[in-house]
């Protein structure tokens, strides 16, 4: 590659990374600053052993869980914990390793977490003012409080839905460039701004400004307490679902990231597979830290993050993988029903 390519492909990595640090941070409620750790986070350890990092959005949804019900502190505590299991988990026998990676395992996870992602990002993306941490007491307060959406978020979701399923398909080539998430958050932030000039008349929910004093907040170091046992119960699950989808290597390299995300409150990230070079990545990360400066970031629409979260999640899901592991045998379909029932039943 000449300096030219490894320039521009750090400078794709960053277009790329911005707006899923942005939405797992403001989405999970680590906020605006949780998202820029996460992504210096990504910097850091991308540069240290060349990969790219981006989110294993099935890792994220439990904190998502834990953050929504017990606060930010005792998701940065399960980040911290679920980098040691994840750690240990890497230097157990091949054997056991392969027995929790089975396919038929995994076929079953990915549509159940997108499900739950679906779920508790529904009220980011609708504005319909419902709570609760768990997917139950979330699909109650619906229900109670009936359905009654902000319509303007729908529009700003509806556009960021439209641009993730339509542009790979008819901009191939500008996709693997210019990221369609990056896409979504460029169109519906400037939509925003023409449509409501003035922040103090949003009729829907925005990133909000950020407070460089409240940046560590989410350490987990303070405000956790009678909750012990869910956090180590995330961090378990979010450690397994590590150790299903990424090679012990990985594993391994992942570890020290998520310790540090988790004790600045961020939110964890993953190593891709994929290599590219040091400077790329610091490029990457140099472009990232400047479009989280970018004037008037917050006003950017929350239901176009949560939208984002979403699709990623739904286009996860390997269908080839379920209808394999629906198709082979009696074992395979009670691993799958495992794997899809399990992560319902916990929340």
């Amino acid at each position: 590659m000449t300096k030219k390519d490894v320039a521009l492909e750090g400078v794709y990595y960053g277009l790329r990374l911005f707006p899923l640090s942005l939405a797992a941070g403001v989405c999970s409620g680590f906020g605006f600053g949780g998202g820029m750790l996460c992504a210096a986070a990504c910097t850091v350890f991308g540069v240290a052993f060349g990969r790219v990092f981006l989110p294993v959005w099935w890792t994220v949804l439990p904190m998502f869980c834990l953050t929504f019900r017990f606060g930010s502190a005792a998701g940065g505590a399960a980040v911290m914990l679920a980098g040691a299991f994840a750690f240990f988990l890497s230097l157990l026998p091949e054997k056991i390793r392969l027995w929790l990676a089975h396919p038929s395992l995994r076929a079953g996870l990915i549509p159940s977490m997108a499900f739950l992602t679906t779920a508790l990002q529904t009220n980011d993306y609708f504005g319909i003012g419902a709570v609760g941490g768990t997917l139950r007491e979330m699909l109650a307060d619906y229900v109670s409080r009936g359905f009654h959406p902000n319509w303007r978020g729908i529009l700003y979701g509806t556009i960021t839905m439209v641009i993730l399923i339509t542009y790979p398909r008819k901009f191939k080539n500008l996709s693997k460039k210019i990221s369609a998430p990056f896409a979504s958050v460029l169109v519906t932030f400037l939509l925003h701004l023409c449509l409501v000039p003035d922040s103090l008349h949003s009729p829907i929910g925005e990133v909000g400004a950020f407070a460089y004093r409240t940046l560590l907040s989410g350490s987990p170091l303070t405000g956790v307490t009678g909750s012990v046992w869910q956090i180590v119960l995330s961090a378990l699950v979010m450690a397994l679902l590590l150790n299903v989808f990424l090679p012990a290597g990985d594993c391994r390299a992942i570890s020290p990231a998520l310790l540090c995300c988790g004790a600045a409150g961020g939110a964890p990230f993953a190593a891709d597979t994929s290599r590219i070079p040091r400077l790329s990545v610091l490029i990457g990360g140099a472009l990232t830290a400047a479009l989280f400066f970018c004037p008037g970031l917050a006003r950017l629409p929350v239901p176009t993050l949560a939208v984002i979260l979403i699709v990623t999640a739904w286009q996860s899901v390997d269908r080839p993988a379920v209808k394999t592991a629906c198709t082979s045998g009696v074992g395979s379909v009670l691993l799958f029903a495992l794997g899809f029932v399990l992560p319902l039943i916990l929340g």
